[in-house]
């Protein structure tokens, strides 16, 4: 669990080819075995994909740079094509359909610009006043405003001048002792904003003030990540265990339906654990990566597992940074260990070369 501790943390924390551009070639002789496939990977750990307007798939990652795939060849991109650093994480999507994302040194807490797709390089993007420096986790809201972190606040434009956005003083003790503040926000579509905490739970703003909710009222820890909300609604997240020193397993998949916080201790992998990835595609199923286990989609009764990797692997770990639906309906995971797709009810390693389509 600790190597799953650490990867989370890394996470939440004209421009030239870096690597030759290959197009995509899925009859090519057999799979290569699994030793042999570091080499061969997208990145190592990737964090998407996730598609802009022109409908190019784009990959951050923990140290392998940005990648973008256009449909015929896989584009690298590195320091020397305007990156601050190597670790991309943070990728969105803007109003107009453009791609942002953050380039950070590779070390959690070193320099960050935000940056955007302009159509043929990464620039970085311009700010307006009072932009806070270093800054994380881009998010734009329901009105197509951007908010950031910065040094463990919360910022959001508000006409057209950047202003802090503080969450209420700490009421609860500071049990978590990393000195590292991860949180994320989410815009629920009734208009309330929640704010995810490490140690204090999670507070709901409903634009005039603030709503926490914490283990009194049934979270299972107060170390929360937000995921989305679902079509009836309902607000996903996970709680996590990583921060508690007494080693208790208490971490949960987590649903909040307006009225009471629902656990989900009958199915193998979704309590006792810290769950990184959550979505819901366009048939209204909820797709849950449980880590060490297996991926499960829900289908509003019943948790269905997926277990099957090509190419075969007995110690795949199942750690997920990532799910995705791109325009065609296809599903993407960003393991620990490489890029997959899901294709006739398995997990298909997709390497630099492919099989991307």
């Amino acid at each position: 669990m600790i190597y799953f501790v650490m990867l989370f943390l890394l996470l939440v924390s004209g421009c030239q080819m870096a690597t030759e551009p290959t197009k995509t070639d899925s009859a090519q002789g057999g799979r290569a075995p699994i030793e042999s496939t570091v080499q061969l990977q997208v990145a190592e750990y990737p964090l998407g994909p996730i598609e802009d307007a022109d409908g190019n798939l784009w990959l951050g990652s923990v140290g392998s740079g940005a990648m973008m795939w256009n449909g015929e060849m896989l584009r690298y991109f590195h320091a020397e094509d305007g990156l601050v650093g190597d670790r991309v994480t943070g990728l969105s999507i803007g109003p107009e359909g453009h791609l942002w994302l953050v380039s950070a040194d590779e070390d959690m807490g070193g320099r960050s610009a935000l940056m955007k797709w302009d159509g043929e390089s990464l620039v970085r993007a311009s700010h307006p006043v009072g932009f806070p420096s270093n800054p994380v986790r881009p998010y734009f809201d329901l009105e197509g405003l951007l908010w950031v972190q910065s040094e463990g606040q919360f910022h959001r434009e508000v006409n057209g001048v950047f202003e802090a956005f503080p969450l209420p003083d700490p009421s609860l003790p500071r049990t978590n002792k990393t000195g590292y503040e991860p949180k994320n926000m989410r815009q629920m579509r009734s208009g309330d904003y929640w704010f995810a905490t490490s140690d204090q739970g999670v507070y709901r703003w409903d634009g005039q003030e603030f709503h926490q909710l914490t283990t009194a009222d049934g979270l299972p820890t107060n170390n929360v990540s937000l995921h989305m909300e679902d079509r009836h609604g309902n607000l996903w997240f996970s709680c996590f265990h990583w921060h508690l020193t007494s080693g208790a397993r208490l971490g949960a998949l987590c649903k909040w339906d307006g009225e009471a916080i629902t656990t989900f201790p009958e199915v193998p992998g979704l309590t006792e654990n810290e769950i990184y990835s959550v979505m819901e595609d366009r048939n209204g199923h909820i797709w849950i990566c449980a880590t060490g286990h297996c991926v499960y989609r829900y289908d509003g009764s019943t948790f269905t597992p997926f277990t099957d990797i090509e190419p075969k692997n007995p110690g795949f770990s199942f750690g997920c940074n990532s799910i995705y639906e791109d325009r065609k309906g296809r599903l993407w995971f960003g393991f620990a260990g490489g890029l997959y797709r899901l294709d006739a009810g398995r997990f298909v390693n997709v390497y630099r070369e492919g099989p991307w389509d």
